[in-house]
C-alpha cells in the first residue's frame, strides 16, 4: 500500500508576503518523492513581468515534517535568491501549512494536494444530499 503521506502529485498553493506587501500569490508545484526525499517544479505569476515564474524544488520529508528549498530559474530582480519552506503535512495527508524565509522576510504558505480538492468536492456534494 503507497503511503499516504508521501508528497508525490500536484499541488495547488499559496503564499502569503508580510505587512501585505504584495498580493497573496497562487502556484502550482508538481513533486516527485522518494523515500522521504523530494523534488519538483513550481509555476506561479510574475510581480514584476506579465510572463510565469518558474522555479525547482529540492526537499526532505520526515513524518509530516516538510522542509524544502525553491530556487528559481532566473536570476533577475526578485528571483535572485532562494526561499526556505518549512510546514507541517495535515494528518490525511493532503495539505501543507507553513512559512517561508528569504533573507530578513518571511511569510505563511499553504499547500493542497489537487486530489485532496476532488475529495472534498466529493464531500460537500453528499452532505448536501
Amino acid at each position: 500500500m503507497p503511503d499516504p503521506l508521501n508528497l508525490t502529485g500536484q499541488w495547488d498553493g499559496v503564499f502569503k508576503y508580510p505587512r501585505d506587501y504584495a498580493p497573496t500569490t497562487p502556484f502550482v508545484a508538481e513533486l516527485t518523492e522518494e523515500a522521504g526525499a523530494f523534488s519538483g517544479k513550481t509555476i506561479e505569476p510574475d510581480l514584476y513581468k506579465h510572463s510565469p515564474a518558474h522555479a525547482r524544488i529540492i526537499g526532505h520529508r520526515s513524518g509530516r515534517s516538510v522542509d524544502f528549498t525553491k530556487t528559481y530559474l532566473r536570476n533577475e530582480h526578485g528571483y535572485e535568491n532562494s526561499v526556505d519552506y518549512v510546514g507541517q503535512l495535515s494528518e490525511d495527508g493532503l495539505s501543507i501549512t507553513g512559512v517561508w524565509s528569504l533573507k530578513d522576510w518571511n511569510g505563511e504558505f499553504e499547500m493542497t494536494r489537487e486530489a485532496g480538492l476532488e475529495v472534498a468536492a466529493k464531500e460537500r456534494a453528499k452532505a448536501q444530499v
